[in-house]
């Protein structure tokens, strides 16, 4: 494969017409010590509660060339995942197919129509997802949870990560956060001004809102999502799920960005009609044959049957 320049303007291009809604590109460089500071910070602390592959491989995290060496650019990929109509008991992101095949089988298609050399990665390595996205420009940080939001389609997107070996004849920066704050390259270390999106990305909030999100960070142990997709195991005694019982869009909503959320193109993530129709009755009285055929090809099967069943008991119902 050839290793000339990339053509920034023809992958976005391309990336666009295979559905994907923002494409930026950065150069393969170690992540910022600010940033990188605040991982190791956030481990120590244990907020990634059992999810030990987080503490694992953490200067691959931190230096792309570990991961993939030779890699030279780094394009971030954002696709639109807001369905049309939802199923309330789900969490917006797993309505429909699982986000991790459709994005690959997409970057993939990209990789072979630019004839780039490298690899795809979509939630399956060890890859500060939102930083990639935040520093190659396709969106910034929210407030609440830290999510990516792109302009004019807010944090309801998936990403994923090109490592190329190829230079490129551009590279993006990221862009200005709402705060007004311009981010450049120069200033990447400065963590002290209260502004600083590699210290605001995951703000303190009133506990009445959620205890999980934290001045530190997000505390895996305290959020819904993870209680109700990641641990396995009996849930903590008192511990309340809201409307959802596979995951949360609490904070995802708080926030204003939320406001620029707008049904995705994408027909594999919209729910299907048997999925739309299951009202808490029938999820109380769900059965495997069910469950195997509502989540066929679905994100949610991360959390096994047992998993549902035990949130599903511990459910509020609507």
């Amino acid at each position: 494969m050839s290793l000339a320049l990339l053509n920034s303007s023809e992958v976005k291009a391309r990336a666009r017409r295979l559905g994907f809604v923002a494409c930026g590109l950065a150069k393969a460089e170690p992540v910022a010590v600010g940033f990188a500071d605040r991982y190791r910070r956030w481990l120590e602390l244990g907020y990634c509660a059992d999810m030990d592959y987080l503490r694992r491989n953490v200067e691959m995290r931190l230096q792309p060339d570990l991961l993939v060496p030779g890699v030279r650019t780094i394009v971030s990929l954002a696709m639109n995942f807001m369905p049309e109509r939802h199923q309330p008991a789900i969490s917006l992101y797993a309505q429909g197919k699982d986000y991790h095949d459709v994005l690959r089988d997409r970057m993939r298609q990209l990789m072979d129509d630019m004839q780039l050399s490298g690899r795809c990665f979509v939630d399956t390595a060890p890859v500060l997802e939102r930083y990639w996205a935040w520093r190659s420009g396709i969106g910034t940080f929210t407030e609440r949870g830290g999510f990516i939001s792109v302009p004019g389609y807010g944090p309801t997107v998936f990403l994923g990560e090109l490592f190329v070996m190829q230079e490129a004849d551009r590279y993006d920066g990221p862009l200005e956060q709402e705060e007004g704050l311009e981010v450049s390259g120069e200033r990447l270390e400065d963590t002290s001004s209260p502004n600083n999106p590699l210290t605001t990305n995951l703000s303190p909030l009133t506990p009445s809102f959620c205890p999980a999100l934290t001045a530190e960070g997000l505390d895996a142990r305290r959020c819904v999502s993870y209680q109700t997709i990641e641990h396995r195991g009996p849930l903590p005694d008192g511990f309340r799920l809201g409307q959802t019982f596979y995951g949360c869009d609490r904070c995802l909503r708080a926030n204003p960005q939320f406001a620029e959320a707008h049904p995705t193109d994408e027909p594999a993530f919209q729910p299907s009609e048997a999925l739309l129709k299951m009202t808490p009755d029938d999820w109380r009285q769900l059965t495997v044959e069910q469950y195997r055929t509502l989540f066929k090809g679905s994100a949610v099967k991360r959390a096994k049957y047992e998993g549902l069943v035990r949130n599903i008991a511990r459910w509020q119902k609507p």
